[in-house]
């Protein structure tokens, strides 16, 4: 857990919770549909808060927020970064969005442009059309309804690199897999996920963008992400070998990604 104090803003009668570390030009991080963002970050927060005002919000379904009375959308959960940007920030701000959180970025930059600096995906989608994806989705909601355990195991073996995955202790694995186990929220997260289109937002996006792809991705391979780069106007694009979770993985190269982008001249 964060060793900064949370707080939150309310949003649509929801209270979004976030934390804030460091100083500097402000940074907001979206996790992806895992929603751990006390965890998510873990490898990159201590560099980045060296240099910036690192904001890290956790959107409905996470372990932040509660769930609206409602269903979620894209929009509610930029509506909710928005909040947090408006609560926590003094301007525009940079930011990073990661899987499903690449698609909640991607709206806010269009829906608040004022608010969005640059932006950065990492291992994002436009979609959830294709059959493969589609397919992909199918059984993630079966395995969450019929095992658990079956699910947790599903996901780390797609969001890991099979490199990665080997080369880590069984208590390690362990303790990826507690953290993807299939609470209401992330069922609810992947039902989004699953009729997912944000096709029409990407080319509406006018800030300066970086697409991060990781080649090893089984989760969202990354000819899903090379959508990103080709949608968005004048975006660019790099390639990460890893698996889903660079963070994880490559954290290291990663940083000096983001820390190439970001020490620019906006």
């Amino acid at each position: 857990m964060a060793s900064t104090p949370m707080q939150s803003v309310e949003v649509a009668g929801v209270p979004v919770g976030y934390f804030v570390q460091g100083q500097g030009p402000e940074l907001l991080l979206v996790h992806g549909a895992g929603g751990h963002p006390e965890s998510s970050f873990a490898n990159l927060l201590d560099h980045l808060s060296k240099s910036r005002t690192v904001i890290v919000p956790g959107y409905s379904g996470s372990t932040f927020t509660p769930l609206p009375d409602g269903e979620l959308s894209f929009e509610l959960l930029a509506d909710q970064m928005a909040g947090v940007l408006r609560a926590a920030a003094h301007g525009p701000a940079d930011v990073i969005g990661f899987s499903t959180g690449a698609g909640i970025a991607a709206v806010l930059a269009t829906k608040e442009p004022e608010l969005v600096r640059r932006m950065m995906f990492c291992g994002g989608f436009m979609h959830y059309k294709d059959p493969r994806q589609r397919t992909f989705v199918k059984i993630w909601l079966k395995l969450a309804e019929l095992d658990a355990n079956a699910f947790a195991d599903y996901t780390v073996i797609h969001a890991l690199s099979d490199r990665y995955l080997d080369s880590i202790s069984a208590d390690e694995r362990f303790h990826l897999r507690i953290g993807l186990l299939p609470s209401k929220a992330l069922v609810a997260m992947c039902r989004l996920v699953s009729t997912a289109d944000l096709s029409d937002y990407m080319p509406n996006i006018k800030c300066p963008t970086l697409v991060v792809a990781p080649t090893e991705d089984q989760l969202i391979p990354n000819r899903y992400t090379r959508q990103l780069r080709d949608a968005i106007p004048g975006s660019e694009y790099i390639e990460v070998e890893s698996g889903h979770l660079v963070a994880v993985e490559k954290p290291e190269e990663l940083l000096g990604i983001i820390d190439t982008f970001l020490d620019r001249r906006p």
